[in-house]
């Protein structure tokens, strides 16, 4: 939770994605603007927000041409700073692009201090970590359709979580209180104390919070460089309070949130966390994101890969086994192998054959074997997935499934309605033979 990660494309970079989903939504979702004043001007400072945040988010991600958003995270322990992240990222959704760069100190994680740099247009992804010699270009395939600030309030829970949300905050939506300015710009504020905190917000803040720090063993960490203790009793929210500035045409200007819990931690020792999160929008339409220049770094290049399609559809083509397994003597015992063979394989479809073999001195399992040929074609969202009829040795005509698994060379392929049973044992997941 204390420093930046993305991953992308099986790639680990220095910035923490569930940090950056906080933060992304925290500052965000957090800055605002109003939709019409004089609509606003009739309701609550509770509603006045929800109405911004949507206006906002929505125009971050179609309205504006272009933005920049600096923000910093910080935690403090017993008013130590034991975390800390400043993320400056560059929106042009005129060119498709995004550019991030992150800077992280963190005593809780001798990894977790360092430097981050992330690009992003419709054709590539460049990468650099601050503990690596080289900058890593992903060349990206389908990436026609991408967004590079996706509105939250789209996603098909944001519904479910506002009602959520208003149940939560239940009678405390009058302590968001809006200060209109002469020159037509306005602020938002919102304090709640200890004794306004409800005990379902407490509750669920509490179990959150010990859930995080299972994360972290005391044991593994250096003792020198931890400052935060383990916090696991007594967990409780002690302020809330935040601050934002909005602009005469509606857009957010600045947004100062903190949190402060209070608990204790296994030696029964108090402390009080501090969470402080920081936001800035500037250069609205004036925003340029500049493709970095490599003609001198060091670069390692890679092909993304489209997830369903396969890009190497013929290195597929060979056999995969499975073993054939009972139980004896209070043992497992293999008896024998159940094969699979690709004939032939393209983007429509796949073609093979299932054998089963068995070791000596256990032909007898074999009488009801499933020795067929099976001719598959791949669904139309997923050229991965394959559905297949055979008949099988009593004349029946019985449906099957085969998985190509792109990311390793191997598949899975079962029979519907077969399980495996006190008899015989087997697995569905098949590995490719070498010869």
């Amino acid at each position: 939770m204390y420093h930046i990660k993305f991953k992308g494309d099986g790639l680990k970079m220095k910035i923490n994605k569930k940090l950056a989903t906080i933060l992304s939504f925290t500052v965000g979702t957090l800055m605002f603007a109003s939709t019409a004043m004089a609509e606003v001007a009739s309701k609550s400072g509770y509603d006045q927000l929800k109405d911004s945040l949507k206006y906002t988010c929505n125009s971050f991600s179609s309205k504006l041409s272009s933005y920049t958003i600096d923000t910093s995270f910080v935690i403090k322990d017993n008013n130590t700073v034991v975390s800390s992240t400043n993320t400056l990222n560059k929106y042009d959704l005129s060119k498709g692009a995004k550019e991030q760069i992150s800077k992280s100190t963190n005593t809780l994680d001798p990894n977790g201090s360092g430097e981050s740099y992330y690009y992003n247009d419709k054709n590539s992804t460049i990468i650099h970590d601050s503990n690596q010699d080289f900058y890593r270009v992903i060349e990206s395939k389908n990436s026609k359709d991408m967004k590079i600030f996706t509105d939250p309030f789209e996603e098909k829970q944001a519904g479910d979580l506002e009602k959520i949300s208003d149940a939560l905050v239940g009678n405390l939506k009058d302590s968001v209180v809006v200060t209109q300015n002469a020159d037509g710009s306005k602020k938002l504020f919102g304090s709640l104390a200890e004794a306004q905190i409800p005990s379902l917000v407490n509750a669920v803040t509490s179990f959150q919070f010990k859930n995080r720090f299972r994360m972290y063993n005391p044991d593994e960490v250096n003792t020198n460089k931890t400052k935060m203790s383990k916090i696991t009793k007594d967990i409780f929210v002690k302020e809330v309070k935040g601050t934002m500035d909005v602009n005469k045409d509606g857009l957010v200007q600045n947004v100062l949130f903190t949190g402060t819990l209070s608990g204790k931690d296994e030696q029964g020792k108090e402390h009080t966390l501090t969470f402080e999160v920081l936001g800035k929008v500037t250069n609205i339409n004036s925003t340029t994101v500049t493709k970095p220049d490599l003609s001198n770094k060091k670069v390692e290049k890679q092909v993304q890969k489209d997830d369903n399609k396969l890009s190497n559809a013929k290195a597929y083509m060979g056999k995969y086994k499975s073993d054939l397994v009972i139980e004896k003597d209070n043992k497992f015992v293999k008896i024998g192998e159940r094969i699979i063979t690709i004939t032939n394989i393209n983007d429509d479809g796949v073609i093979g054959n299932c054998h089963e073999e068995y070791i000596k001195g256990y032909e007898s399992y074999g009488n009801s074997k499933n020795d067929f040929n099976f001719d598959g074609k791949f669904n139309k969202q997923s050229h991965l997935d394959a559905s297949f009829n055979y008949t099988n040795s009593l004349g029946k005509t019985v449906k099957g499934h085969i998985f190509i698994n792109p990311h390793s060379s191997s598949i899975y392929f079962n029979i519907d309605g077969q399980r495996s049973d006190g008899n015989v044992l087997f697995n569905d997941s098949f590995n490719r033979v070498f010869e």
